[in-house]
């Protein structure tokens, strides 16, 4: 015996509601999926971060004091050095050679992972790097805070200053600039950081195996956005924006 219209209805409609749970379902196991992958992710990442702590360390206490005695004894042997003027023109050399080697030593452990970011905060490390990136290179950088001075996530800083850091290699590298910005607005729940320079080259737009690829994916694990752009005048810019959470 064929089924009424009814019965036809009410069977579709079952079929419907269990398509609809089953969806559901799949759509919660997705994200749960994603939950999971940026938990992950991020563990990775933090750990990367204490592994660089860790080598950085290793250089400025380590290598940094055996290069720090050998400048103090080759300064003694200098004045010892001073009536046999052959000898003391090779002392000078070697002691100019031990403070070079030391300069780049704590300057290598500091780009590793400053301590300054876990002692003073991300202002005064973004400040440092400015300072670092212009001496080194003789482009002018202008840094500029605006929102509440105060710790933040440390993943958060610690992401700002990794972007901060690769935009700044890529300005020296690509841009052909003569002045970078570096701007961070902390207002409510958002973090909100733009990287800009002045220069002539390409558009610093992220390619497969590039540093600032993977910012973005960091970005991403973090819950942010991105954007690169070319800026009116010339030159590019670099937004990023963050989720910020309590320390």
């Amino acid at each position: 015996m064929a089924s009424s219209p009814p019965d036809r209805l009410e069977r579709i409609a079952e079929q419907v509601a269990r398509i609809k749970s089953e969806n559901a379902r799949l759509v919660e196991r997705v994200a749960e999926s994603e939950r999971r992958f940026r938990r992950i992710s991020l563990g990775v990442l933090r750990l990367q971060e204490e592994e660089r702590s860790r080598i950085s360390r290793d250089l400025h206490d380590g290598i940094g004091q055996l290069l720090t005695a050998l400048k103090i004894q080759l300064e003694l042997l200098e004045r010892e050095a001073e009536s046999l003027p052959a000898i003391l023109a090779r002392v000078e050399s070697a002691r100019e050679l031990s403070e070079t080697a030391l300069a780049e030593v704590r300057e290598l452990s500091h780009l590793l992972r400053p301590q300054m970011l876990d002692e003073l905060g991300l202002e005064s490390t973004l400040r440092w790097l400015a300072r670092t990136f212009q001496r080194r290179t003789g482009i002018a950088v202008e840094v500029a805070f605006e929102g509440e001075e105060r710790r933040g996530d440390a993943d958060v800083e610690t992401l700002v200053y990794r972007i901060v850091q690769e935009a700044l290699t890529n300005v020296a590298r690509h841009a052909r600039a003569t002045t970078a910005w570096v701007e961070l607005v902390r207002i409510g729940p958002t973090a909100r950081l733009r990287v800009s320079d002045d220069g002539l080259g390409p558009p610093g737009v992220p390619s497969r195996g590039s540093g600032l690829l993977g910012i973005a994916e960091r970005v991403g694990v973090l819950g942010g956005s991105w954007r690169v752009e070319r800026r009116p005048g010339g030159g590019t810019r670099l937004d990023v924006s963050l989720p910020v959470a309590e320390p």
